[in-house]
C-alpha cells in the first residue's frame, strides 16, 4: 500500500513538472531553450557567488597571516617569550653560570 502511494506521487510530480514546464514555452524546441537558459543563469549566480566567497576567504586568510605577523613583532619587542622560550633561556643562563664559577675556581687555583 505504501509503495502504491510513493508511485501516484511521483506520477503527480512528473504530470505537475511536465505541465509547469510545457507552460513556460510553445514548443518542445522552446522548453528546450529555456532549460538552457535556466542552467545557465544558475552556472552565473554559481560563479557569482564562488568569487565573492574566494574573495572573502582571501581577506580571511591575509588577516590572519596579519595577526600572526602583529604577534610575533609584539612577543619579540616587548620582552614577551612563550614558557618554552623561558625554559630554554634558563637553562642556557644555569649553563654558562656553572662555566663561569668553574672558570672562576680552576684561575683561584
Amino acid at each position: 500500500m505504501g509503495s502504491t502511494i510513493k508511485w501516484l506521487l511521483a506520477l503527480g510530480a512528473g504530470v505537475a513538472g511536465g505541465w509547469a514546464l510545457r507552460s513556460l514555452s510553445d514548443t518542445p524546441e522552446g522548453a528546450g531553450v529555456k532549460l538552457l537558459e535556466i542552467g545557465i543563469k544558475a552556472k552565473e549566480r554559481l560563479s557569482a557567488w564562488s568569487a565573492i566567497e574566494r574573495e572573502r576567504l582571501e581577506d580571511m586568510l591575509a588577516e590572519a597571516q596579519s595577526n600572526i605577523a602583529r604577534e610575533r613583532a609584539a612577543a619579540g619587542t616587548s620582552g614577551h617569550e612563550g614558557r618554552s622560550s623561558r625554559r630554554r633561556n634558563a637553562r642556557t643562563a644555569s649553563r654558562e653560570s656553572k662555566a663561569a664559577k668553574s672558570n672562576v675556581t680552576s684561575f683561584n687555583s
